[in-house]
This record gives structure tokens, sequence and C-alpha cells, in this order.
């Protein structure tokens, strides 16, 4: 058992040695209890709140060799443990937050799983440094595998310590509470400590036993070579299961290998290198915490250029450096900077009720850096934040400042850390050479129960100190001249504490043990009497103060100070003026001397003659070009002063003979590509609206033959100039031939059932061969359109009733959607090629669909009857001209005509172009657009 703690503690030491961290904490056993039962005191059950309570209590009895006692007390537990209630349940562990060197509260409970209890116990004792779960109240997440993570799991095997958790430590190490961990331990020789690693004294079976139980075994699966990273065991009935706890240190995870950081590596090798951190930059400093009295800056860096990593050790050397500032003292109406931070929560609801809140400072030394107000004309008080700002004072009576809640001394030379301190004068590192002491004993018996007066302290009066020589059952009294009363007055016995009275800060100590005393550093600004309150035998009271040196009282006597030329030409002034010396050498302020005699003295002109003449110059005008190199010019004057006020131009030959420049070129920067044109063609028309168009390009702007065409994108494009633009030259002559034109009606919009024909009203004019030439609607916009429908209802007979599926093609069964066909119709001829039409539509269960695919469409005609008529004579086809006729189509030659009534279908199908069909429908082929 002994060898399989040490074994654990190892592992507890080398979590507390690794260097994400950020310092030194070395872990000692100095005692090792083994509890076959509960010793009287201790009660240990499933319940681990009740369990720790009774450990911590039984514990704080515990003392060890020549009485010294541990700093912290962990209990090892075999009982599956429950935060919450008295059975079994999934807590690891239990502990108080911040209780490390606290007499009832540094202490821990832990269920022993394995050797996973190494990480539970770092965990644990991490509360107890201070440290809280990662992602709950700080910015660090729950998940990246760290030690204070709220469930325990490594990262690929690796534990490490978040930048919360090292921030917490290093907090709470800064604290008074802190002082137990810095005296080395005693070495303990009776404990031997195992010299393998743990892999190597319990192999993966057996850890497998300690975290599932004594039938578990390792995996036999694939799952062995990831156990360096998480153990995965097996029970007969279940399946492989991990708690996500990596093997140990050590153990074997393959022929001649083992775990070493998280990898499976050669056995003797030893894993990853380790990486040491090393430290960013500094940050700029921060703005000062306060504008009077002594605000804090800062500046800090972090361990993350490389972070250390697999062991490596943590960066030495601070984070964060700190520096006083603002340190002059704030006006005396200035409000406390501690009771400004309590005034704020005013106007903010405490429990319901709104309370006005000022500083409460009467706490522990460890307490005294957290913000706790006390609610006005109420008697309790609360700590409102667990931290005030920076750079409010630790107290009112020493200069040392809080900074990120710790304490943090000040010396007198008012830097962070300082060793300087005042010596009994008052003076800052002084030698107490400025001053005298002075020294008493009050050693007279009287009559108990009464005051008697010790000794008078005058004002100023510095480093006072006045002591029993005994333990006594008397008390020190301190009363103002006129008997006011500022401790333990009208038979009133104060407590011990710090008392503010006489312009200073009193500390009272009274113990059982220790004579009573009090301390002031002063100075004080008035006499005070101290007393001793008799209750018995006088033990004897000493006495000691100090004062300024006397001195001889100083000489003060009017003398005369004469300055120099204020002006080295044009005209100065020498003043004389008075001032106070102090005994014929020193000047002092001019209230020290007598104001009746003080000389009445003036000034006179001296350095009269004109200074050297020099160059003035105006500012530069404008630039003469935009870009491409231009010139500025400015206004160049040579000035000479005459007097104090006047100066006057001379002529340039006066002046230095290296003048400033007048001229200087500007907007040398070659200018941008710009647009260019050529000239305007010929309007298109010579009468009524035309264009006239020119050329445009981008040319470079180089002067003179240098300038070249270059691409269209190198100008600006909003700024291109318009190539062509319309013209009129004169108006046309008024056609009167001029006249709306009527269209034929056009085909019927749907090939069966009603439809829509639809004609056009054309602009044109009537030729001499009776057809007509269209023009454009806008010529004939002055004349009344004639009042003629447009558009009228055709019907192409009845569509047909059951559509047939086309065949050969492929319908989809589920959805009833295809490509559906009519009958085909009767051909439109019986001999010379006619046509056959049919209906096609796309159909989903009997009803009109938008889902058929378009290449499978069929076709809706065909040709049919193509053998040649015997006796059908043929027109002749003639080449279409520009005219139209009196319908508004385009007119052909009389002898192109249609031979069949069918020919309107030519077009619609598109086979205009087949020479039969083309020659037998000609005048329908010519009329319609191809």
């Amino acid at each position: 058992v002994t060898t399989y703690i040490l074994t654990v503690m190892n592992m507890v030491s080398s979590l507390f040695k690794d260097g994400t961290i950020g310092t030194d904490i070395n872990i000692v056993v100095v005692s090792l209890l083994l509890l076959e039962q509960d010793p009287l005191g201790l009660n240990i059950n499933h319940h681990a709140d009740q369990s720790l309570n009774s450990f911590c209590q039984w514990q704080s009895g515990l003392v060890g060799k020549g009485g010294k006692r541990h700093d912290h007390a962990i209990l090892l537990t075999g009982l599956d443990i429950c935060s919450w209630k008295n059975e079994p349940c999934d807590t690891l562990g239990f502990a108080p937050i911040s209780g490390m060197c606290s007499k009832y509260r540094s202490c821990t409970i832990n269920e022993d799983t394995g050797l996973g209890l190494a990480f539970t116990i770092a965990h644990e004792s991490g509360h107890n440094f201070g440290m809280i779960h990662d992602g709950e109240g700080n910015p660090c997440r729950k998940t990246e595998g760290n030690i204070m993570s709220p469930t325990l799991a490594g990262n690929n095997g690796v534990f490490s310590w978040s930048t919360c958790s090292r921030q917490y430590l290093s907090r709470f190490l800064g604290t008074a509470q802190a002082s137990c961990l810095g005296d080395e331990p005693k070495q303990i020789g009776q404990y031997k400590y195992p010299e393998q690693l743990p892999g190597q004294l319990y192999d993966a079976d057996t850890q497998c036993k300690w975290q599932f139980g004594s039938k578990a075994r390792l995996c036999s699966l694939d799952f062995v070579k990831d156990i360096c990273k998480s153990l995965w065991c097996h029970r007969a009935g279940h399946r492989c299961e991990t708690k996500f706890m990596p093997a140990a240190e050590g153990t074997s995870c393959g022929p001649d290998m083992w775990c070493r950081r998280g990898q499976c590596v050669k056995y003797g090798e030893h894993g990853p290198r380790a990486i040491h951190g090393q430290w960013s930059a500094w940050s700029q400093w921060s703005d000062c915490s306060r504008t009077c009295g002594g605000g804090v800056m800062y500046r800090e860096r972090s361990c993350s250029s490389p972070r250390p990593q697999n062991n490596g050790k943590f960066c030495p050397g601070p984070s964060r450096l700190n520096h006083l500032c603002n340190t002059r003292s704030c006006p005396t109406s200035a409000i406390d900077f501690r009771a400004q931070q309590c005034a704020e929560y005013n106007s903010k609801p405490f429990r319901g009720w709104y309370y006005k809140w000022k500083p409460y400072t009467k706490v522990d030394d460890e307490d005294i850096c957290k913000l706790y107000c006390i609610a006005e004309d109420y008697d309790f008080f609360f700590a409102m934040s667990s931290k005030v700002k920076d750079g409010t004072s630790c107290s009112d009576h020493k200069g040392d400042v809080c900074i990120d809640g710790v304490c943090e001394a000040v010396g007198c030379d008012q830097i962070l850390g300082s060793k300087a301190s005042l010596d009994a004068c008052g003076v800052c590192q002084g030698d107490n050479s400025t001053c005298k002491f002075v020294k008493g004993q009050y050693s007279l018996q009287h009559q108990a129960n009464e005051y008697y007066t010790m000794v008078t302290v005058p004002a100023g009066a510095q480093s006072i100190h006045i002591q029993e020589m005994e333990v006594s059952t008397s008390y020190l009294a301190v009363r103002s001249l006129r008997r006011k009363y500022y401790l333990t007055g009208d038979w009133m016995v104060d407590w011990p504490g710090k008392f503010s009275f006489g312009g200073t800060v009193f500390d009272y100590q009274r113990s059982f043990n220790k004579p009573e005393s009090l301390y002031a550093a002063g100075p004080t600004n008035e006499s005070l009497v101290f007393e001793i309150l008799l209750q018995g035998r006088n033990p004897g009271v000493v006495w000691e103060y100090t004062l300024p040196h006397t001195e001889r009282k100083p000489e003060y006597s009017w003398g005369v100070a004469r300055s120099d030329c204020s002006a080295p030409c044009a005209g100065g002034r020498i003043s004389t003026k008075a001032i106070c010396l102090q005994d014929q050498r020193t000047q002092v302020n001019s209230s020290m001397c007598n104001p009746l005699p003080r000389p009445t003295l003036g000034s006179h002109l001296c350095n009269t003659q004109p200074c050297p003449a020099y160059w003035t110059t105006g500012d530069w005008g404008a630039c003469s070009r935009s870009c491409g190199g231009g010139q500025q010019t400015r206004t160049l004057r040579c000035l000479r002063k005459v007097t104090y006020q006047r100066e006057e131009v001379v002529a340039h030959s006066l002046c230095p003979s290296i003048s400033p420049a007048q001229v200087q070129p500007c907007h040398i920067q070659a200018c941008p590509p710009e647009w260019s044109t050529g000239s305007w063609s010929q309007c298109s028309k010579s009468c009524g609206r035309g264009l006239r168009k020119r050329s445009v390009f981008c040319r470079s702007t180089d002067p003179g033959a240098n300038a070249v065409v270059v691409p269209d994108s190198m100008c600006r494009q909003h700024h291109k100039p318009k190539a062509q633009e319309t013209c009129v030259l004169q108006r046309c002559p008024k056609n009167e031939k001029l006249q709306w034109i009527l269209t034929p009606w056009g085909e019927c919009s749907r090939s069966c059932g009603s439809g829509i024909q639809r004609r056009e009203l054309r602009c044109g004019e009537r030729d001499s061969q009776e057809g007509y030439v269209e023009y454009p609607i806008r010529r004939c916009r002055n004349m009344a359109k004639p009042l003629v429908e447009l558009q009228q209802v055709c019907n192409r007979g009845l569509c047909p009733e059951v559509p047939q599926a086309v065949p050969g093609r492929t319908t989809s069964s589920a959805m009833g959607l295809g490509w559906y066909s009519s009958p085909w119709q009767q051909c439109s001829v019986s001999c010379g090629g006619g046509v056959q039409t049919r209906t096609i539509q796309c159909l989903r269960h009997g009803l009109p669909s938008a889902g058929c695919l378009p290449h499978q469409r069929p076709a809706a005609s065909r040709a049919c009857n193509t053998h040649f008529c015997p006796a059908a004579p043929l027109a002749p086809v003639q080449r279409p001209s520009n005219r139209v006729t009196a319908a508004g189509s385009t007119l052909k030659d009389e002898r192109c005509a249609d031979l069949f009534s069918w020919c309107h279908l030519v077009p619609q199908h598109g086979v205009c172009t087949h020479k039969f069909y083309g020659q037998q429908c000609c005048k329908s082929c010519s009329s319609r657009k191809p």
C-alpha cells in the first residue's frame, strides 16, 4: 500500500512541476497514516461533504514531530463518494476553495480509482490553492483537457494547467494566507520511494482492475495502440470501455514499447522532447488606474513564444510589471477612492433594496483588498467585490496599495516592492540625524482604579511608542489637552485595533500574553496626554518619540537681482528686482522678508542696434498644373527688425547671399491617360433625324510626339465621350401619302379549341404599284389611329377527348407523367405533298403539367401524300420585294401565291426550305419571318 500511495504522490508531484503551472510547487510527504478503521472523531461515509468536514476537523489536531504541523492534509478513501448524498455517485473528490494553509480548511477528500487518483488529488489540491473550474466564471474552456476541467479527461493523454489556473495560483501565493508554504519541510527518511515508473510497477491489466473491478482486463481489440492516450478495458459481458484516462507513464504499449507523455515510444526513450517556454514581447503600458493619490499602470507578457510543452519549464520571471503613477496627493475635497467604489453600488439594488454604502475596513489582513462596504445607518456590511480597483490604499496609515486583489508593499520612495522606509524622523531612507529622541519611563505606584498622567507628547512628534514593561491588568489611555478622550476614556475600555486621532493613526495592541502597547508614525498635529488606568500594581511604562532639531532662527533681508538683456538686438530690456535672502545667501519666498524696506527697482533699454536682415517667404501659390509637372511660386522679402515691435523691408543685398527658392516644381507625377476623339462624320440623312459618328480612343498625356494610344481600360469609363449622336440637318418635307396600315389576322394561338388571333397597325406609304412601303411608327405619330379591333377569338375545332400515350415513349408509372398525343388528322391534300397534324400535351394523371422532358417531346406534324399531282400548275416563284401590300404584309411578285388551302401551316412547322413546300406555298413562306 505504501509503495502504491508513494507512486501516486510521485505522479502528483510531477503534475505540480509541469511548466504550465507557472511557478515552483514542491510536494513533500511528511507523514503517512494508514487507517484500518475510523479513529475517534473521524466519520467517513459516502457523503463527501460530511466526510470532508469531519476529516478537516480531525486533521486540525494532528501534530508532527517537534510540534510542527503539516501544510495540507489529503484523505484517500476506497468508498464511492457523492457530493450531495450518502450514496455512491460519480463524484471523485471534494475540497474547500482557497483553504490552503488554513488550520481547518487545508484538506481534501479523494476517491481511489487507481493511478488516476493522482489527477484527482492534483485537481482537488488545485481548488485548495484557490483555483476554480475552467469555464466557470473565467474565459478558459471546459473541454481543453486541463487538470482543472470540471471533468477529468486529458488532451491526448497529457494533462496540463490552464492559463486561468495559473493566474488563480499566482494570486493566492501573493496573499498573506500562503505564508505557510514558504518554509522548507524536513525530508522524511523512513519512506522509500519507488524508482520505477508507475506503469512499470502496475501493468495495463492491473490499472483496468483498479478502474473497473477485479475481472477487468486490457481490451484485446486494436485499442491497445492508443492506451497512452486513453486506457480501454474489458469486462465479461461488457463492451470495451474507458474513463478517458491515459495509461500510466511507463506502461507497456507493444513489444519493446512504453507510454511516455501520451505517446507510445521505444522502450528507454523519454517521449516527445520537452519544449521550454519563452516570453513574448512586453505589451504597451496600460492607462493609470487613478488620476491622483497613486494609481497603477502595468504591462504584460505571455509565456507563448513558444508555450511550454511535454513537461517543459515555464518562463522564469513575472508575466506582469506594475508601476505607480499619478502619485501626487488628491485635493482635500476629493472623495476617498475606496468610498467612490462603494458609492457605485448606491444605484444597484441589494437583495431588493437600495442602500448608501460606505467603506468598511475592519477586516482581516488577507481581506483588506476586497471591497467591503457597510450600509449607512445599518449595522451590516458585505463584500461587494472580490477585489478593489488597482491603486486603492490597503489602509489609511500605510502607503501600500492593492493590485489585482493583493496588497503590495510600497516604499517611502513611491516604488512598488521597494524596501525604502522612513527613519524615526520621518525622512525616507534617513539616518535619524534630523531629529532628537525623547525617552522616558513611568513607574510610580498609585491607588488602583484611577487615571494617572504619564507623559504629554507635543505636536509634531513622530515615531511615538508607548509600552508596558510587563503584562498587567491596567490599560493605556490617550486624551487631548482639553480632556477629550481618544482611547479608553470615561472608564470605557476600547478593543485593540487602529485609531485615528491627533493627525496620525495609532496601532493599539493588547493580548493576554504580551504587554499592552501603542505606536504611531506621526507627526501629530496636537499635543497628546498619555495616561494609565491602573487596575492594580503599576508594571512600569516606557515611552519614546522624536522631535525635529531646534535650530537658530534664520535672518531674512532684501537683495537686488539683475537680469540679462531680454534681446540681443532691436532693443531689449534689463530688469532689476528685489529678492528675499536667507542669511544673505539663499533666495527664499518674498513673504519671509519685512515688506516695508523693500527697494523699488525697474528696467532700462539695452542692445538697441537693429538686428541683421533676414529673408521671409510667403506661402506657396497654387500649382500651374494638376499633373505632368507644373510650377508654383511664392513672394520673397528681406526684413530687418528695428525695434521690439517694428520691422522694415530693406534691399535684398542686405540679406544673406543664399536666399530661399521662389519657384519650385510641383505635381511632377505623370497625368493619367485621357480620352481623345476624331472628327464627326457626315450626318447619315439629309433630312430628318440621322446619325453621325466619330472615333474615340484612350491616349497617354505625354507632351508632343510621345503620346501613344493605350487600352481603353486605362481611361475613366464614366468620362468616355460619345462615339455617335443623332443629327438633324433639316426637316424633311411633309409626306401626304403616309397612312396607317392594318395587317392581316395572324394565326390562332391554339391548334384546337378556342384561341386568340391578333393583327397590328403599321405606318406606311402607298406606292405606284398599289403596294405600301413601311416606315417607323413615329412617322405616323401625328395621325389618328383608326378605331379597329386588334385581336379576336378564333376556334380551330374541338380538341381530342381522350389523349393517348405516345407509343415508344417512357412515362413514369408512379407519377403518371408523360407526353400524350391525339390521333393524326387527315392529310391536308390528296396529292402533291400535304401535312398531317396532331395535338401534343404533357399530362400527369390526366391533368396538364410542366414536368416532361423537352427533348422527349414527339413531333406535332408530318408530311403526307407527297406524290405529284398529274395536272397541278406550278406558279413561278419570284424574289421578294421590299414593298408592303395594302393589308400590310410584305409584297411579293403577283405570281408568288399559295396553291393550297393548308399553306398557312407550312411556315408554322418550319418546312419552307423544303423545295416542294416552298414552291407550292410561296406567299405564306414569303410573308413570315424565318
